[in-house]
């Protein structure tokens, strides 16, 4: 046997073996969230990553179809090299030990290791080199890819479909490592939380109920209104009829205003405008939308009855995320909205 030939053979198919197992680690455990943004910063090669991901079956096949040749084709290699030094029976225990040792060590964990702490760079520089793997092993990768997916069917095995880039558990977690790095301060982290929990969140839940809100009577007098505004400090006030679970519009202060600047009489039923009602079960983010729509900031919380139990404002959704909002310079009761 040529020795020096199989030498340089046994190295090339150690190299092989090395990039196979590193592709493996890298490109497969790469960050699918910094993949993206490699992607948006425009750097090299980051396409053909994503582009071998969309096809991660074929990856898989191409890295294990070529790491199992190489680490065969190195088994047979130094399995002769012993066996025509030792003799059959030695050269065999040694080329096994030689062989666990030179996979292990070579092919297996360094490459890994070196893989998982430059998963990027890695994926970077295999990608290409993989892209023209998976076109020259293409026949042999359908091939076992076909019987793969024929046992799956035997044995009833659902095939999944691919996961989201990014999970709301994965979300909440990275706040967490965020706060703990240091990357955000806990008011930060409270706020993030508090978006994901806004979903959640049932107008009821936010409401002011209804004994605690401030309402005017539709047959107030103008003094009983103007000292309302004035006393509560409120921009908007609901008005009732006969009795406070009768809402039928919200009066706005500044239509107060425009009016008395002019030094014009009014009758409260002109102010009156149409309010919003909402479902206390609707979501809160649907209340937010609904308030955008229809560029509100104020509306009824009703029962299943359509009977009004309460008052939801879009400060009281906006404290929701950002937390408890104080208005200093406005006088307003402890205990009213």
């Amino acid at each position: 046997m040529y020795i020096p030939f199989v030498l340089i053979l046994l190295f090339v198919f150690i190299i092989l073996s090395f990039f196979f197992s590193a592709s493996e680690t890298s490109i497969i455990g790469l960050s699918k969230i910094r993949l993206r943004h490699m992607i948006q910063k425009g750097v090299k090669n980051a396409g053909k990553v994503e582009n071998l991901l969309i096809k991660v079956d074929k990856v898989i096949a191409a890295i294990l179809i070529g790491n199992n040749i190489v680490n065969i084709a190195i088994s047979a290699l130094v399995t002769g090299i012993f066996v025509q030094a030792f003799g059959y029976r030695w050269g065999v225990i040694f080329s096994t030990f030689i062989t666990t040792f030179t996979v292990l060590i070579f092919c297996e964990v360094t490459p890994k290791i070196l893989a998982s702490k430059h998963a990027e760079k890695v994926a970077l520089f295999t990608a290409p080199i993989m892209g023209v793997v998976i076109k020259i092993l293409n026949p042999l990768i359908v091939f076992f890819i076909g019987i793969s997916n024929f046992i799956l069917k035997i044995f009833r095995m659902p095939q999944t479909k691919r996961s989201p880039l990014i999970t709301e558990e994965e979300l909440r977690t990275i706040i967490e490592i965020g706060a703990e790095e240091g990357i955000l301060d806990q008011e930060e982290k409270k706020m993030l939380q508090r978006i994901f929990e806004f979903g959640n969140t049932r107008a009821g839940d936010v409401m002011v109920p209804l004994d605690k809100i401030t309402a005017v009577s539709s047959q107030a007098s103008h003094e009983e209104l103007l000292n309302v505004f004035v006393e509560e400090g409120h921009a908007r006030l609901p008005v009732y009829k006969d009795k406070l679970e009768n809402i039928i519009g919200i009066v706005h202060g500044r239509d107060l205003l425009y009016i008395l600047r002019d030094n014009g009489l009014f009758l409260l039923q002109d102010l009156i405008r149409e309010a919003a009602f909402v479902p206390k079960k609707m979501c809160v983010n649907e209340v937010l939308k609904k308030f955008q729509a229809e560029k509100i900031q104020i509306a009824i919380v009703t029962d299943e009855h359509k009977k009004a139990v309460g008052l939801v404002t879009l400060e009281d959704l906006i404290e929701e995320i950002v937390g408890e909002i104080e208005e200093k310079h406005i006088r307003r009761s402890s205990n009213k909205v």
